[in-house]
């Protein structure tokens, strides 16, 4: 037998009359008392229920993690499983088409709006780090509403689209928003709010930012034309630096495919000629 398994006779023998440490009598106690009370009840007990078990019906203490490795080395399996939840199945339910498929150019305000979150860094050695989320229009290129937290979170994005229809003083009236496929977007919360003032979610394709390129474009003036060239040492003056930059962007920065006009003017003009 022992040529057959590849080791020493000597070694069996050894192994066979070998003296059971303190540690492995209780492991085989505890195994037996596991197996015990499994066998008269089906296997339906967990790990936390036999910790449970034991340390109220025995004279041993043990935690989670030794019961589990027990279990495991003993193949020792409960008959009852905690039902999951499908996690991609729920993920795909928060998913939507991409409706916009590339067409940035949009003919009215209000109609079309995208929106991404970015990261700025501040504090010594810019160690620090905060997100930015922000909402686009297509039409006039103008920030319509934007948020910071300290991480991306649904609360975040969230927070953003209440603050644009609030400030916009909208009622959704076919308003499309668009943003990547981030967990935050497809989160339940977030689509419930998109739900609530009849907003319709596009989404871009995975691996796609192009089909984000206004947000991506925004994010570049953004840095690479005001916040690059300003060192915000607090949480507090990098919020000023990021305000005066969105300011700028919309009442100050011409843009060539705005006739020149800011974003600003352009919304304005968009608006009241709706109005008339």
């Amino acid at each position: 037998m022992c040529q057959e398994v590849g080791i020493k006779r000597r070694s069996y023998y050894k192994w066979l009359n070998r003296t059971l440490t303190a540690n492995e009598r209780l492991n085989d106690e505890l195994v037996k008392f596991m197996l015990k009370l499994e066998i008269s009840h089906n296997y339906i007990f967990g790990v936390e229920t036999l910790v449970m078990h034991i340390n109220e019906e025995t004279e041993y203490h043990v935690n989670a993690k030794r019961i589990r490795r027990l279990m495991q080395v003993n193949h020792i399996k409960s008959s009852i499983r905690i039902s999951k939840h499908d996690r991609k199945a729920e993920y795909k339910e928060m998913m939507s088409a991409n409706i916009i498929k590339h067409d940035f150019n949009q003919e009215e305000s209000n109609k079309v709006w995208t929106t991404d979150c970015t990261e700025l860094k501040y504090g010594n050695q810019s160690l620090n780090k905060l997100r930015l989320s922000a909402i686009k229009d297509l039409h006039d290129h103008s920030i319509v509403a934007w948020a910071i937290d300290d991480t991306e979170t649904t609360t975040l994005v969230t927070a953003t689209v209440n603050k644009a229809m609030k400030s916009n003083d909208l009622a959704a009236n076919e308003l499309i928003l668009h943003t990547d496929q981030g967990s935050a977007y497809t989160s339940l919360e977030f689509n419930r709010a998109l739900n609530s003032y009849g907003i319709c979610h596009s989404m871009s394709r995975p691996g796609t930012p192009g089909d984000n390129a206004p947000m991506e474009s925004f994010w570049s003036h953004l840095k690479d034309e005001d916040l690059s060239f300003k060192t915000a040492l607090t949480k507090e003056e990098l919020l000023q630096n990021i305000t005066k930059a969105i300011d700028w962007y919309n009442n100050g920065r011409r843009q060539k495919s705005l006739k020149g006009m800011t974003p600003t003017e352009c919304r304005n003009h968009a608006l009241r000629f709706k109005a008339s």
